[in-house]
């Protein structure tokens, strides 16, 4: 990565260093103004995360785990925005010591007027919605505990000044196969399409998407019956918004689902689509919500509180809704400039299961996340 950006920086004192000079007293600024109009304006930006935070899993009724998280976020980040006429090009890296470094954005824009098209690796239109700032286990956010999130994929995606996204995205969908195998064929991209009203101090969300793909040739993993080709479907639908009554303010979401984890949607205890006794698909119900409600203190602290709900439940006879939650509250403290530390208490619950039963599965934590952009 240093040798990138060195690199990177060579390339710029060459081209500024032999920028066309044809009087003697050129400025500085006319030297930066044709490297500009040569590789455009640049922009190095980062975020530095840590998460302190103790943790007591209880794993089953009889087993609990205590551990401190003492560690850089896996969220941290490094990035670069190139900006030239109507293009704009942004990588951006994520740095984690332990996983590595990854690639969380790279992606071209193209600004005709009326909108953007982008093309590349970005948020897609069911993964820009973040209502609330939950911040344990690396900025939660509520993500796959009631709030839809569709992560950062490969995509073609038009956005619309009227607030309107579409999008056609890489298609990673896989299948539940239990004790089947099969031929998974994906024939068209996902379908994720979002609508953004603003207006004065309110704005509302109008999202859905839609996947298929075909498992061809399903049997029997011992040798069984060939039971033909079966097709998987998912879509989902939702609506929310916001109110800001400054000092308060207040975000909700709802949303229902069918196999919403074959969308490659972040949806806590699901599943997908499985295949019955006879080779046929048994679909996947889902449902989630949350809501989020704050306010400024002394114009500067941020308290905020949230509650997330999600439900998975196969749409068959004898099954029962598994079940999840997770709620928090914290505190945004800003210390100087772009550094704040925001301290938190909260819980992740994993609730009943899909027979009803209660899993005796939980995470409470506390302690604080640490972050200075740059």
């Amino acid at each position: 990565m240093q040798k990138f950006w060195a690199c990177l920086l060579t390339i710029g004192l060459v081209f500024v260093l032999s920028a066309p000079a044809p009087a003697a007293d050129k400025s500085i600024e006319d030297r930066v103004k044709a490297l500009e109009d040569t590789i455009g304006n640049w922009t190095i930006y980062g975020s530095a995360r840590y998460q302190t935070f103790y943790n007591d899993n209880n794993i089953d009724a009889d087993t609990d785990d205590n551990d401190l998280r003492w560690d850089s976020a896996a969220n941290a980040r490094l990035g670069g925005k190139m900006v030239k006429d109507k293009i704009t090009g942004v990588y951006e890296v994520g740095l984690d010591d332990d996983a590595g470094t990854y690639t969380r954005l790279i992606y071209g824009a193209y600004d005709f007027g009326s909108g953007i098209l982008v093309i590349g690796q970005d948020y897609t239109p069911l993964g820009s919605m973040f209502y609330s700032n939950q911040v344990g286990a690396d900025d939660t956010d509520l993500l796959g505990w009631g709030a839809m999130y569709g992560h950062r994929v490969p995509q073609i995606k038009l956005k619309l000044k009227s607030g309107l996204e579409v999008a056609f995205v890489e298609n990673k969908s896989s299948s539940k196969l239990n004790a089947f195998s099969g031929d998974v064929d994906v024939l068209m991209p996902k379908l994720e399409v979002r609508y953004n009203l603003k207006s004065g101090a309110f704005f509302a969300d109008v999202f859905g998407g839609y996947s298929t793909f075909k498992v061809e040739d399903v049997v029997m993993t011992d040798g069984g019956a060939n039971y033909g080709d079966e097709t998987v479907n998912s879509w989902s639908f939702g609506v929310g918004g916001g109110l800001n009554l400054d000092p308060a303010f207040i975000r909700a979401q709802v949303y229902m689902a069918q196999n919403i984890a074959d969308a490659g949607l972040w949806h806590t205890d699901s599943d997908g689509a499985k295949f019955d006794a006879q080779g046929g698909i048994v679909d996947e119900d889902n449902l989630g919500a949350h809501i989020v409600v704050g306010t400024k203190l002394a114009g500067k602290y941020t308290v905020e509180a949230g509650f997330g709900y999600v439900s998975s439940e196969y749409d068959e006879s004898g099954a029962d809704a598994d079940t999840a939650m997770s709620y928090y509250l914290n505190a945004t403290i800003p210390v100087y400039g772009s550094f704040f530390v925001v301290p938190e208490v909260g819980v992740f619950d994993y609730a009943d299961d899909e027979t009803g039963e209660d899993e005796d599965k939980d995470t409470t934590y506390f302690g604080a996340k640490w972050q200075i952009n740059f």
